[in-house]
């Protein structure tokens, strides 16, 4: 993140100065504000999670308890919910923190983790999406694809060579997911070679991530908790464009 300050504030290239304002503006609003970012999420990449809501200008809280995750997430700016290594427990506490949400109009980002792999999974981020849609819908292509209703193929957590994003198929996946977008009342983060971020009425393709990502554990979660500090700031569209070029220009 210090290069990722250094970019903004050193970047003079003319193309880019509505984005890094918009980023300026994002980031001086999070270390004005310092907002609670109340987390539900997987071990396996929790540490790293909780460092780069910090790094972002955000303060992280990742409390899982059944017991507990009401009262967190009603003193959050914002909630974030990451389906990877699913537990009983996650599982149960995922709806309270969402039912809150809904009820204090506390922004939520949920990461499909798996959702293309696992029936489990699929059909609880169902019951999520049908208590309360969240503000702003994270995953890889076949993840989306597959909550959509189209076939996908994904490889484990990963997605499946087939459903790349091509020039050949660009248009048709535009109109699926703003189709998609439109009837969920939500943004689309679709991650991958290159992010396509829509919503209802708008599209934007992000081309500067690297293939090195999936070599290191737990980078799509990292940019999901950027997403979701961003969205206690600023609207769900914006949060998504900006998190994904901030995350691959680092």
């Amino acid at each position: 993140m210090d290069n990722i300050n250094k970019t903004i504030d050193e970047t003079t290239n003319i193309e880019n100065e509505p984005v890094l304002s918009c980023l300026k503006q994002i980031r001086s609003q999070l270390r004005n504000q310092a907002p609670l970012i109340h987390c539900i999420t997987n071990p396996i990449s929790i540490h790293d999670c909780a460092n780069i809501i910090l790094a972002a200008g955000g303060r992280p809280i990742m409390a899982e308890h059944p017991a507990e995750v009401a009262e967190i997430t009603s003193h959050a700016q914002s909630l974030a919910l990451n389906l990877g290594n699913i537990t009983d427990a996650r599982m149960k506490s995922m709806p309270e923190s969402l039912k809150i949400a809904a009820s204090l109009h506390i922004p939520v980002m949920l990461d499909l983790v798996g959702t293309a792999c696992s029936n489990l999974r699929y059909e609880f981020a169902q019951k999520l999406m049908n208590i309360h849609m969240p503000e702003l819908l994270k995953g890889n292509m076949s993840e989306l694809l597959a909550m959509s209703g189209q076939t996908a193929h994904a490889i484990g957590i990963d997605a499946g060579v087939q459903d790349v994003l091509t020039d050949a198929n660009r248009s048709h996946l535009k109109e699926l997911f703003q189709e998609k977008a439109s009837q969920w009342n939500t943004t689309l983060l679709i991650t991958g070679k290159e992010d396509m971020i829509v919503s209802a009425n708008k599209c934007e393709f992000i081309t500067n991530g690297t293939p090195a990502m999936s070599q290191i554990t737990g980078t799509g979660c990292m940019l999901g908790m950027i997403c979701a500090t961003y969205l206690a700031v600023t609207d769900s569209f914006t949060a998504a464009v900006s998190a994904a070029r901030e995350f691959g220009t680092a």
